[in-house]
């Protein structure tokens, strides 16, 4: 900063701030957008409901039913009548006058972490702050209407399933079971709504009592909200007025929120608050791609070896620059839009990433061809990680770093071991891909029939040959036959 603006911009006043914690866990903002600027204030809440684990509030606010001309009394009476005929005897009647003489607000959660919030009084020129527990905003919710058009639907279901019975009586009955998760997307189906909704409603409502906005216990506690010590208690700031403007308001690069997502972009404030290496793991996961330089500015409090040594577990070094690690984009047992896994989008991103080491543009096309991806999916990954130059091909979002290599030798050294490990490992893979699946030959009819004809004239060759095997032998006791017949002959003449 420019000491001439310093010297031009003088210090008016200072103003001592305090910071109270009495109501720390039980302040809340709720705001009403439905309505005019103190409309519920000056309206008559009845009840008052809350679940403390879940932050949520009911109010139950009395509808002015005597103004003929906001109030339809026709209509309330037949809403009322709808809603109480419904109930049971032993049932509390939900509208006890007849008319529909009251609303019910339930809340919503504006923000899901309101650490960094706090509500302010000025008072005697001096600032008391007080933590915020929650901000909520109080919306309409007429559930005792969709009770009572509960039955009409229950009887139209029900009448289509007599008539589905007429049609077939016979259906059949399919049993499943619950299956084992494993611990990950056990964690994601705790975050997900439906969990959320259903531990919203296991939790029962807590009444409690109502105190208007100018009630003598409403002032009382009010007052809780300055700060009570009568100790002095003073904070030395050394910071200078740069250094102090950056601890109150952290930024990151314009880049970091332009290459991430919104559901990936986090108050800077909170990532300032976490550990060195959940800081560096964040940061990269937003950024994608990013020069040490770049990442030591943003850190400017840490020390560069502490960096250097947390950045090297999250992040690989590619032309100098430092990418995000493929496992903390594409988490385990995760798919991608295009129903691609997980470890196979790991796989085909560090490859694109090996062949960003090896030349600094790259061809699509080519990357296509070797990688069994759709083209929505390999185009992801290059918008990801890089920009488009015409006739050039694709590079990476950061210029090569040459002298982050000449600087970190040992770290360069390190990682080149990394990419020639994984080389091997990566075109192995990819060359199963490509491999078309193995098929067995099917045998044709022509040749199942001229294996049969020929077993068959193999057959009929020995039958033949025993034949005239048995022929011959025939033949030769024919002879030996004949021939000691005429012996005997030559025999008898003789005597």
């Amino acid at each position: 900063m420019d000491t001439t603006e310093v010297d031009d911009d003088p210090i008016v006043k200072e103003i001592p701030v305090f910071l109270s914690k009495a109501l720390a866990d039980n302040l809340f903002i709720i705001q009403y957008p439905a309505h005019v600027k103190d409309g519920c204030a000056n309206s008559t809440i009845s009840k008052t409901s809350i679940k403390p684990e879940n932050q949520k509030i009911r109010l139950e606010v009395d509808v002015d039913t005597s103004n003929n001309y906001s109030y339809d009394h026709t209509m309330g009476k037949q809403l009322a009548s709808d809603v109480n005929g419904k109930l049971g005897n032993d049932d509390e009647r939900i509208f006890e006058s007849g008319l529909m003489d009251k609303i019910v607000l339930t809340s919503e959660r504006t923000l899901s972490d309101c650490s960094n919030f706090a509500v302010g009084i000025f008072q005697d020129d001096e600032l008391h702050l007080t933590p915020l527990k929650a901000m909520l905003h109080m919306k309409l919710q007429c559930d005792y209407l969709d009770e009572n058009e509960k039955p009409v639907r229950d009887r139209t279901r029900s009448t289509g399933e007599d008539d589905d019975e007429e049609e077939d009586n016979a259906t059949p009955v399919k049993v499943t079971f619950a299956r084992h998760l494993p611990d990950n997307l056990k964690k994601l189906q705790e975050q997900s709504f439906q969990h959320h909704s259903k531990k919203s409603q296991e939790e029962p409502w807590m009444h409690t009592s109502y105190a208007p906005v100018y009630d003598i216990q409403a002032e009382s506690t009010r007052m809780e909200m300055f700060y009570q010590s009568n100790e002095d208690s003073i904070n030395n700031l050394n910071l200078d007025e740069k250094n102090y403007l950056r601890l109150l308001v952290p930024q990151l690069p314009n880049e970091c929120y332009l290459q991430s997502t919104s559901e990936d972009q986090i108050n800077l404030h909170h990532i300032m608050t976490l550990p060195l290496l959940d800081q560096i793991r964040t940061i990269m996961k937003q950024v994608r791609v990013i020069s040490f330089a770049k990442l030591c500015d943003i850190l400017s409090d840490h020390d560069t070896t502490m960096i250097l040594k947390y950045l090297q577990q999250v992040a690989m070094l590619v032309q100098g620059n430092w990418v995000v690690n493929s496992e903390l984009i594409y988490p385990k047992d995760t798919l991608s839009p295009q129903s691609s896994t997980s470890e196979f989008m790991c796989k085909a991103r560090d490859y694109i990433l090996l062949s960003f080491t090896e030349q600094q543009f790259l061809n699509r096309n080519t990357i296509l061809s070797v990688i069994k991806l759709t083209p929505e999916e390999i185009n992801e990954i290059f918008v990801e990680l890089g920009i488009y130059e015409l006739e050039k091909g694709w590079r990476l979002k950061e210029p090569p770093n040459w002298n982050f290599c000449n600087r970190y030798s040992e770290i360069v050294h390190r990682q080149e071991i990394f990419w020639d490990a994984k080389k091997k490992h990566l075109r192995e893979t990819m060359e199963a891909q490509n491999q078309p699946p193995q098929r067995q030959r099917r045998k044709s009819n022509r040749e199942s029939l001229g294996s049969e004809n020929e077993e068959r004239n193999i057959g009929r060759g020995r039958k033949a040959i025993k034949e005239s095997s048995l022929s011959d032998n025939d033949g030769a006791l024919t002879e030996s036959a004949k021939h000691k017949k005429s012996r005997s002959r030559k025999i008898s003449e003789t005597t």
